[in-house]
């Protein structure tokens, strides 16, 4: 939100100057008042809304930092979901007249001189919180500094309800389940990095799966992925390359499963005949790859809102009871990608 002191250096006139030209004072030459009221229009300044920010020491403004795990290695595209994220924030936002800022840093020094800076300053009123970390340091910072925030995820446990999740655990059970009463039998997983706390809880779930299905672990059906589709080529490689490799594969992320698909078409093999493909999240594009992607969905918008709902009540000291410690049921999606086992 623009302040008095930037319709003053945006006019190149004093504050004093603005405030006389906001007042009706007639010791304003015309050609000044113009130029003061063209840099109000320009900057949308409010005088109402600033004074209620000043009277309240609030900023109308929250704030969402997406930390980048893995600095060190190329920079991964934007994840549509993430994206999507966004768009369910905003919305919410604009609809409550509040700013959303939103930040990308690399996990380290610079991440935490991001929080002391954001948190001192009081630029923000609050913070969203996602990609939830092991013994997570933003969450200790911000607890210690008592400063609103919310997070999309859970650790386990935790403590406050200031959370609101997916049960990501239950929706690869769902594709679990899917591929086996396709007859799979040897399933292959791409799972996300493990710095991320939700790669244990979706871990969980693909076990729970297995067990329910009397289907064996085994080691060499799993590998590690960043959410890049590059890494969904790279492990279906992998799979493919065993002496006895798997019917199916499950990947954490709808880029991963593009990357598996991409991986078994290089190889001659079809998508959905000769192996199957099941990815997570349910991205546009899902719908539109060839094949059409079978993958789980989650109601990513919705999440975006709850999120902003809680963040903001907990910022206005309300009651969070009916808000907080919610988690999303997931869908699973049937398209083409996933067939009976060969």
């Amino acid at each position: 939100m623009a302040t008095i002191r930037d319709v003053a250096q945006y006019a190149k006139v004093s504050v004093g100057t603005v405030s006389n030209v906001l007042n009706g004072s007639s010791l304003v030459k015309a050609e000044t008042r113009q130029r003061v009221l063209a840099a109000i229009e320009v900057l949308k300044f409010h005088p109402t809304a600033a004074a209620r920010s000043l009277s309240t020491q609030r900023t109308n403004t929250i704030g969402m930092i997406r930390s980048e795990i893995r600095p060190q290695q190329n920079r991964i595209e934007t994840d549509p979901i993430v994206l999507d994220l966004i768009d369910g924030i905003t919305n919410a936002a604009m609809d409550s007249g509040i700013g959303l800022t939103f930040w990308t840093i690399p996990v380290g020094s610079r991440e935490t001189d991001l929080y002391k800076q954001l948190v001192n300053s009081r630029q923000i009123d609050g913070l969203i919180l996602f990609a939830l970390r092991e013994n997570d340091p933003r969450i200790a910072f911000l607890q210690q500094q008592v400063f609103p925030f919310v997070t999309f995820g859970r650790l386990d446990p935790q403590e406050t309800p200031n959370w609101i999740d997916l049960d990501s655990a239950y929706g690869i059970e769902l594709a679990v389940q899917h591929l086996t009463e396709l007859g799979h039998r040897r399933i292959g997983y791409i799972s996300p990095p493990h710095e991320q706390y939700l790669a244990r809880q979706r871990w969980e779930g693909f076990i729970r799966g297995m067990e329910a299905a009397h289907l064996p672990f085994d080691p060499s059906l799993t590998y590690e992925g960043d959410f890049s589709e590059k890494s969904g080529q790279l492990g279906t490689h992998f799979f493919l390359d065993q002496p006895n490799a798997p019917t199916a594969i499950i990947c954490n992320n709808d880029r991963m499963a593009f990357g598996a698909m991409r991986a078994i078409q290089a190889r001659r093999l079809t998508v959905g005949k000769d192996i199957s493909v099941v990815g997570f999240d349910d991205i546009p594009l899902a719908r539109y790859s060839h094949p059409a992607l079978t993958t789980v969905s989650q109601p990513i918008q919705t999440i975006g809102k709850a999120l902003f709902n809680l963040l903001l009540a907990i910022i206005n000291r309300e009651n969070t009871d009916a808000l907080g410690a919610k988690l999303f049921a997931p869908e699973l999606h049937v398209r083409q990608s996933s067939g009976a086992a060969p």
